[in-house]
């Protein structure tokens, strides 16, 4: 069973805080290599699925499992409706 999200409403800086020349500190870029191993997560699976191909789904069972595991993967990516 898939549960909705909880969205995280994120204040917004304050002004001036923001200083894109300014060295980034250890918390930044420790959350930068967190997301970048979640991005690795989701490319593992990204290419677990384009390993199968397509054409050599011959059941329904086949095709089910197939789109199921690429929906999967497109529904965590897919945007907040408008």
């Amino acid at each position: 069973m898939v549960t909705a999200s909880k969205v995280i409403e994120v204040p917004k800086p304050e002004p001036g805080s923001y200083k894109p020349r300014r060295p980034a500190g250890l918390l930044l870029r420790a959350q930068a290599l967190h997301v970048r191993e979640a991005l690795l997560k989701h490319l593992e699976e990204l290419a677990g699925i384009l390993t199968v191909d397509p054409k050599s789904l011959e059941t329904e069972a086949d095709v089910s499992a197939y789109v199921h595991g690429a929906t999967a993967i497109l529904h965590r990516h897919a945007g907040r409706p408008k």
